[in-house]
């Protein structure tokens, strides 16, 4: 019987970093973010569906999608975020769970389903567990703004974008912190691990 755990957090809060863990200590994967990049690569639905809703100008020289772009496009107008959701939620959805199937057929004992809207799109439901990241709010903006080379206004509007923190932390079964670095949550993990003899 496969373990299934959603893992969410706020953009920028050290997911990547958790799911590493999860993964060197065993887990199986499923990263979103790696899923809504492959649905939307040259010649698929995705990428035209995209294209005729926001034109040309969202493509880059080499016919992929311009994410900075796109990303001023839709964070900056939450009508074209719906829209943009509308498009790639669904094709998300469905590639997400072709891969799970697979890892359930493959007997995994755990099985990480890092998705930022786990919430927002009802995906806990396919989790026996969610578990949310958390970081200092400021922390936060600091690494968004230097890791996607964002101005602050961009940062903080693709952290408004999303779900408070605070209600992420409510709806989560656990809630770990990444405030003191990567020892910190690595013992975190080791112990839910531990806790629900999956290690």
């Amino acid at each position: 019987m496969t373990y299934i755990l959603g893992l969410t957090g706020g953009i920028a809060s050290g997911k990547s970093t958790v799911a590493k863990i999860f993964a060197d200590n065993g887990a199986k994967v499923i990263d979103a973010d790696q899923v809504s990049r492959q649905v939307v690569q040259v010649g698929t639905v995705g990428i035209k569906k995209i294209q005729q809703t926001f034109g040309g100008q969202i493509l880059a020289a080499d016919g992929q999608i311009d994410r900075k772009r796109l990303g001023q496009i839709v964070f900056s107008d939450s009508l074209a975020l719906k829209k943009l959701t509308a498009i790639t939620g669904p094709l998300i959805r469905e590639e997400l769970h072709r891969q799970l199937a697979n890892l359930q057929h493959q007997q995994a004992k755990l099985v990480i389903l890092m998705i930022p809207l786990l919430f927002e799109a009802d995906y806990q439901k396919w989790c026996n567990e969610t578990m949310s990241v958390t970081l200092a709010p400021k922390k936060q903006l600091q690494r968004l703004q230097q890791r996607d080379q964002l101005s602050l206004v961009e940062a903080q509007a693709r952290i408004n974008a999303q779900m408070s923190a605070e209600k992420r932390n409510q709806l989560a079964n656990y809630v770990i912190s990444n405030d003191d670095g990567v020892g910190a949550l690595e013992k975190q993990v080791i112990k839910w691990l531990q806790e629900r003899n999956l290690r």
